[in-house]
């Protein structure tokens, strides 16, 4: 089988890919003995300024005449979409009436709150993280949708040991990784007292002197982003409440990838990939996270034993490689 994988640009640092979708799916695929290619619809690193400004159209229009092109001639078996907000619909459609070739997108959003409709008909197979837009979706009309969770690659989020220099970089008692949304302000500004160390774009433009301050670093990835949770006590994982409505976003599984500790606030698909209280613990108010903050800093050895639960389910049930075997089974 022949499988041509459709996703943004891979981006190399420290001899290894960063943690993209893209590299990580058609590595597994790899690994069970597929042939794959790569399909970039989106540019990044130097050739971002692609997707921007008078450009942007140019080279949308142009890339997606050139998937279609590169299609007919490779003849995949399975055109794996990661996401795809560019390729359009048309393009779809068009490779899907003129090839043979199964369309199948993993989505690692929430269609329903991108206004995805019409991205979602042309495929033969369309993955959600999110039991609730599963539903939702079914109860549409759309008989094309299944239920993938999300998950990580043990290759990039793994437990790394610290030098003295990382701990003084990266050490800290609780941390947020994410970038600012204006529901993390008010979510943190509650938090203030635990001083959480804040990793991502868009910290530095709070208005709150004091959250300012907490920042440590914008956008990391890879193995610095490995550090950070490694270093952390306690890794504070917040949803976003439209993108994640019952979902588990692709955070919970790399903090267990990297053998961290989180607090998470519960959603009801955790139950299906975790287990609550023994492998992660959740909180569902304010009130309840202020308690359980204290509480888990003063009891490492209660946060060493659930971090290391989740580490052991990630790896035994949520890889990419698990996540790959699953697509086969349904798309077979």
């Amino acid at each position: 089988m022949k499988i041509l994988i459709v996703s943004a640009e891979l981006i190399k640092k420290d001899e290894r890919y960063l943690d993209e979708k893209g590299w990580s799916f058609r590595t597994a695929f790899e690994r069970l003995g597929f042939e794959t290619k790569s399909f970039f619809y989106k540019r990044t690193g130097n050739f971002s300024s692609l997707e921007k400004g008078s450009l942007k159209g140019i080279w949308r229009s142009y890339m997606n005449k050139k998937l279609i092109g590169v299609v007919r001639s490779l003849r995949p078996d399975v055109l794996l979409l990661l996401k795809g907000k560019t390729v359009t619909p048309d393009t779809l459609w068009e490779i899907r009436k003129k090839t043979g070739t199964l369309i199948v997108n993993v989505f690692p959003d929430n269609p329903i709150y991108m206004g995805m409709f019409e991205a979602i008909l042309p495929c033969h197979y369309f993955f959600v993280k999110d039991t609730y837009v599963l539903d939702t979706l079914r109860k549409a009309g759309l008989k094309n949708v299944f239920y993938l969770p999300q998950c990580t690659d043990p290759a990039v989020h793994r437990p790394v040991g610290l030098s003295d220099a990382d701990r003084f970089r990266y050490g800290a008692e609780l941390s947020l990784i994410g970038s600012r949304y204006p529901y993390r302000v008010i979510f943190l500004e509650q938090l203030i007292e635990f001083k959480p160390a804040l990793w991502g774009r868009g910290w530095t433009k709070v208005s709150n002197r004091e959250m300012a301050g907490l920042y440590r670093g914008t956008d990391i990835r890879g193995t610095e982003k490995a550090k950070a949770i490694s270093g952390t006590a306690i890794s504070l994982n917040l949803h976003h409440p439209l993108n994640d409505i019952d979902g588990v976003n692709r955070r919970t599984y790399d903090i267990a990838g990297c053998g961290g500790f989180q607090l998470a606030d519960y959603k009801r698909d955790m139950e299906k990939v975790f287990k609550v209280n023994e492998e992660i613990i959740c909180y569902k108010t304010i009130e309840e996270l202020k308690k359980l903050i204290p509480y888990y800093l003063n009891h490492p050895d209660e946060r060493s034993q659930i971090a290391g639960a989740a580490h052991e389910r990630v790896i035994k049930e949520h890889t990419y490689d698990h996540r790959a075997k699953q697509i086969l089974e349904i798309i077979s």
